[in-house]
C-alpha cells in the first residue's frame, strides 16, 4: 500500500469515525428532542464566554512558557509570542488534517526562528509526555472526587447492557455487531502485516515518554515548570467549570464534575479529528452520571465544543496574521542592517 493511499485510509477512518458519531448521537432524536436542544440553544447565556476564552487563552500562555523552557536548554529560546502563534496554527491544523497539529507547530516554529524541526518535535514529545502524566493524575482524583456518580453509573451500564441483550436480536444489534466485527478484523489484518512496524511505533511512544522524563533534569527551573503544568490544566478546568454556568440545567455542577467532564472532553477530541461528534458525545455521557436530561446534556456538548472549535479557528487565523507581521518586520530590518552594512 503506497504513501497516498495509507494517507486517504487514515483520513477516512478519522472522519469516519467522527461522522459515525454525530450520527450516532443526532439519529435517535425526536421532533420533541429537536426542539429541547434548539431551546437549550436559544437560552444559553452566551456572556460566558468571554470568560472562558480568557481561561483557555491563559492556560495556552502557560503551556508555551513550560515549551519555552523545554526549549531552552537546546541553546534557543523562542519568543513566548512566537511559540503561542505556531500552537495556534497548530490547533487549527488538527481540525482539518488528523495529528497533524504538533508538526505544524514545531515546523511554523523551527521556520521562524531557524530552529532544526526534529529538536522541536522532541520537545514536543517531552511536553505531551508530562501532560499524560497530568491526565492520569486528573483521572484519578476525579474517580475518588465523583465516585458515587461513577459506581451508579456502571451499574447503570451493567444493568441496561443486560436487559438489551434480553430484548432479543434486532436489525441494529446486527450492524452493530458487524460493524465491530469488521473493525476487530481490519486491525488483526494490519497489525499481522505491519507486525515490526507496529511493535517499533509503541516501543518508540514508550521510550519517547521515558526520555522526555529524564530531560525533565536539564531544564533550569523545575519549580516554574511545575507551577506552569499546574496553570496550564488548571486553566482548562477553570475554563470547562465557567463553561457549565452558561447553561441553567448545569449551572450547579461542582469542580470535580468540571474535572470529569475535561476528562471525558479530552478523550473524544483524541478519537476524532478536533472532537468531532465524539466530544458532545461524551460530554452527554458524562453529565448522565448526574442526571442531566440527555437532550439538555447532549446540547451543552455541542456548546461546548462549537465555543472551543470557534476559539481555535479565530485564534488560528490572528496567529497566522500576527506571524506574518512578525515575519515581515524581521525581513525588513534585515535588509536595513545589510544595507547599513554596505555603505559602512
Amino acid at each position: 500500500m503506497n504513501h497516498f493511499l495509507k494517507t486517504v485510509l487514515k483520513y477516512f477512518i478519522a472522519f469516519g469515525i467522527a461522522g459515525f458519531l454525530v450520527w450516532w448521537s443526532l439519529h435517535g432524536l425526536s421532533a420533541q428532542d429537536k426542539l429541547d436542544i434548539k431551546d437549550a440553544f436559544l437560552r444559553a447565556n452566551y456572556i460566558y464566554i468571554i470568560p472562558v476564552y480568557i481561561f483557555l487563552m491563559l492556560s495556552h500562555w502557560f503551556r508555551c512558557l513550560r515549551w519555552q523552557q523545554i526549549i531552552e536548554p537546546m541553546g534557543h529560546k523562542p519568543p513566548v509570542l512566537v511559540l503561542l502563534c505556531g500552537l495556534f496554527i497548530g490547533y487549527t491544523a488538527n481540525q482539518l488534517i488528523p495529528r497533524a497539529g504538533e508538526l505544524v507547530r514545531c515546523t511554523v516554529v523551527a521556520k521562524q526562528q531557524k530552529i532544526p524541526v526534529t529538536k522541536l518535535i522532541g520537545t514536543v514529545i517531552i511536553e505531551r509526555s508530562i501532560d499524560l502524566i497530568c491526565m492520569a493524575i486528573l483521572s484519578i482524583m476525579a474517580f475518588f472526587m465523583e465516585y458515587r456518580q461513577i459506581h451508579n453509573f456502571a451499574v447503570e451500564i451493567f444493568n441496561g447492557l443486560k436487559a438489551y441483550l434480553q430484548n432479543g436480536i434486532t436489525a441494529e444489534h446486527i450492524l452493530i455487531t458487524v460493524l465491530i466485527v469488521a473493525g476487530i478484523a481490519l486491525l488483526i489484518y494490519i497489525l499481522k502485516k505491519r507486525k515490526t512496524k507496529w511493535g517499533s511505533f509503541i516501543s518508540g511512544i514508550f521510550t519517547g515518554i521515558w526520555a522526555g522524563l529524564i530531560s525533565i533534569r536539564k531544564i533550569n527551573n523545575l519549580f516554574l515548570f511545575i507551577v506552569y503544568t499546574v496553570l496550564v490544566w488548571a486553566g482548562y478546568i477553570a475554563a470547562t467549570w465557567v463553561g457549565c454556568l452558561a447553561m441553567q440545567q448545569t449551572a450547579h455542577l461542582q469542580l470535580g464534575t468540571a474535572l470529569v467532564l475535561l476528562i471525558s472532553g479530552t478523550f473524544g477530541i483524541i478519537i476524532a479529528p478536533g472532537g468531532l461528534g465524539a466530544y458532545p458525545y461524551a460530554i452527554q455521557k458524562a453529565l448522565s452520571f448526574y442526571g442531566i436530561n440527555k437532550n439538555i446534556a447532549l446540547a451543552f456538548g455541542w456548546l461546548l465544543w462549537l465555543v472551543q472549535f470557534l476559539f481555535t479557528v479565530i485564534f488560528g487565523v490572528v496567529a497566522f496574521i500576527v506571524l506574518n507581521e512578525i515575519n515581515k518586520k524581521h525581513e525588513k530590518h534585515s535588509i536595513g542592517s545589510a544595507e547599513n552594512h554596505e555603505q559602512q
